[in-house]
């Protein structure tokens, strides 16, 4: 085996057993939807245009909320580059997500299995592969030492499916059965931030995601529920500015190369 492709859509949640594989390592692309990664000792948050590296005999299970989407890539050791010995989310461009999205695309339009070596989802697969080699292995992902409390799921299910700026915890506190003031200490013990960062933080994902799809400002400003153009504009300049200013002290920090080795 050197590469093997299939795209899985996720009406209910799922929850694979923990396992781990000895022979290939693997890749997890969230096309739409959101996926927790988790180990032993770790919690990781995956959503839309986020890429999900396992390694080798890693000890893992996946659960999938409902609505999603993913690509499921299986590879040979050899045939990708290997990021890391922990799991973890791999960076990914604006090419990537242009490609993943027109092969997600067309599986959906086909009313058979669309079989991965088909001359179209080849190529497709052959682009984001070698843009594959360009990426790196991040330590900025939402990860927690804790399994994620179920109370927090549909919200997180509601900001990953739906965002909206204007999404609060009193829409959940009947449901998830805890007040607001419960949820968002629940956010801040499992991912060191209160609901209001995560809330921003996705959604900002989401904007990034559609922008780098070629999707007008206007029409994400109004999707994700803001009031004005300019109050967009001005989130998500700031939002790519703490990424370029995230991106440049990695490159210069002398141990992040060691780490990705």
């Amino acid at each position: 085996m050197r590469l093997l492709h299939s795209i899985k859509r996720y009406a209910p949640t799922e929850e694979k057993a923990p396992h781990c594989h000895d022979d290939f390592v693997q890749l997890f692309y969230i096309h739409q939807g959101c996926g927790i990664a988790r180990t032993e000792d770790k919690s990781i948050l995956a959503v839309g245009g986020q890429l999900i590296w396992v390694p080798l005999n890693h000890r893992h299970h996946l659960k999938v909320l409902k609505d999603s989407c993913l690509s499921i890539i299986h590879a040979s050791p050899d045939a990708i580059p290997y990021f890391h010995d922990e799991m973890g989310i791999i960076s990914t461009n604006r090419l990537m997500v242009q490609v993943m999205a027109e092969i997600e695309a067309l599986d959906a339009g086909c009313d058979q299995y669309i079989d991965s070596n088909s001359d179209i989802q080849h190529h497709y697969l052959a682009v984001f592969f070698d843009q594959l080699k360009k990426q790196s292995y991040q330590n900025d992902a939402y990860q927690s030492t804790n399994e994620i409390d179920k109370r927090l799921l549909p919200i997180i299910e509601a900001l990953t499916i739906d965002p909206d700026i204007k999404l609060s915890l009193a829409c959940f506190s009947e449901h998830c059965g805890a007040s607001s003031r419960t949820l968002n200490r629940l956010f801040i013990s499992t991912f060191d931030k209160p609901f209001r960062e995560i809330r921003q933080q996705l959604v900002m994902e989401k904007a990034w995601q559609l922008s780098r799809a070629g999707v007008a400002h206007t029409d994400i400003a109004l999707d994700l529920g803001y009031n004005s153009l300019s109050a967009f504009s001005h989130a998500f300049n700031r939002f790519k500015q703490d990424k370029a200013s995230h991106k440049l002290a990695k490159n210069h920090n002398p141990l992040a190369s060691v780490q990705q080795q």
